[in-house]
């Protein structure tokens, strides 16, 4: 009988592990270090859901379900989520806080790393494999993926910019919860990275 409420500590553990790892990574970067912290990072965050589906069990999350109640929410998320980013860039923030507006990368690059490096394997550990395991143990998967997902950004480099997280963290597990699937979250993931080039520059 699964405890009501408890926390998955391995799950946990595993995030900590693997946001300590790539702390380390980044620090000490170089261009002669074969593995890049971005593709490391890929590499453990796609990695790690196989250990909780290793018996050959697919996960529930790579099955499509309902394609227009996923597209509906896809659209509703994606509009709340852009226009929450729009009224955010108004506002007279800190540069702290404000949204990153240095130079631009190229459009067809940033949607290659921030498609395959980023969007899909950060979905499918955060709105993946941990919301499982908070699912799993009765816990709150959207608060609790949401709050793991800033963690890890700031874990990985402090800034109160990355904080902010939290936010569409929330947007993306609520993605999760209404469509059932990954994909919804992976795309609306890409999509919320690509706003700030479109508004002024890109991370």
């Amino acid at each position: 009988m699964k405890a009501e409420g408890s926390v998955p500590g391995a799950a946990i553990l595993l995030f900590l592990g693997i946001a300590l790892l790539l702390r380390l990574a980044s620090r000490y970067a170089t261009p002669y270090v074969p593995l890049q912290p971005d593709i490391l990072a890929a590499a453990l965050f796609l990695y790690a859901p196989l250990l909780h589906s290793r018996r050959g069990r697919p996960p529930a999350w790579v099955r499509v379900g309902d394609a227009q109640a996923s597209v509906r929410a896809g659209i509703a998320l994606a509009a709340a989520g852009g226009l929450a980013y729009f009224l955010y860039t108004l506002l007279p923030l800190p540069p702290s806080l404000a949204p990153y507006r240095g130079e631009r990368t190229p459009l067809g690059e940033l949607l290659f790393r921030q498609g395959l490096l980023v969007a899909l394997p950060e979905e499918v550990f955060f709105r993946g494999y941990l919301y499982d395991a908070f699912e799993e143990k009765g816990g709150a998967p959207i608060l609790s993926s949401s709050l793991l997902f800033a963690a890890g950004h700031l874990i990985i480099y402090a800034s109160p910019y990355r904080a902010l997280t939290f936010f569409p963290g929330l947007l993306l597990a609520a993605g999760r919860r209404i469509s059932g699937n990954i994909y919804v979250p992976i795309a609306l993931h890409l999509l919320f990275n690509l706003l700030p080039y479109f508004f002024g520059g890109s991370r």
